[in-house]
């Protein structure tokens, strides 16, 4: 912690880790809404190829692990808008009021691939190839 003086003379205590955090996950949310900028673009392109950020393990270098260990601070200040469905997790992003998974757990169970983004699922040649079939009994 940092003591700095306050604005009317008196003394502020700062919490560098919460203002790091909030620094970085800045930095994710530029990352997450794709800002025209380079480095976001960098790493789009070269570990996350149609590929969900945060439903694959932790690649990259060392800095940008760190960032994403803040993504579920990050999930539970932000809501999904679903865009093009890249980069949003059709059964446990939070993209509708509850996860997908909460609205229809018989549904959900019956799901092959838990890491299915929007896109993935509406890209899907028959929409019967991404569940265990059959559905019922």
């Amino acid at each position: 912690m940092v003591i700095q003086p306050k604005a009317k003379g008196g003394l502020g205590i700062v919490d560098l880790k919460i203002q790091n955090d909030g620094l970085l996950i800045k930095q994710l949310h530029k990352f997450y809404i794709r800002k025209e900028v380079p480095w976001v673009h960098l790493i789009w392109d070269s570990y996350y190829q149609g590929r969900v950020p945060h439903a694959v393990r932790s690649i990259g270098s060392f800095w940008w692990k760190d960032v994403l260990k803040l993504f579920p601070l990050y999930k539970s200040l932000v809501a999904c808008k679903v865009g093009d469905g890249s980069s949003t997790l059709l059964w446990s992003d939070i993209w509708l009021q509850q996860p997908i998974s909460l609205m229809f757990p018989r549904l959900t169970s019956f799901a092959l691939d838990w890491s299915s983004s929007i896109k993935d699922i509406r890209d899907a040649p028959v929409l019967a190839s991404i569940f265990f079939l059959p559905l019922s009994e």
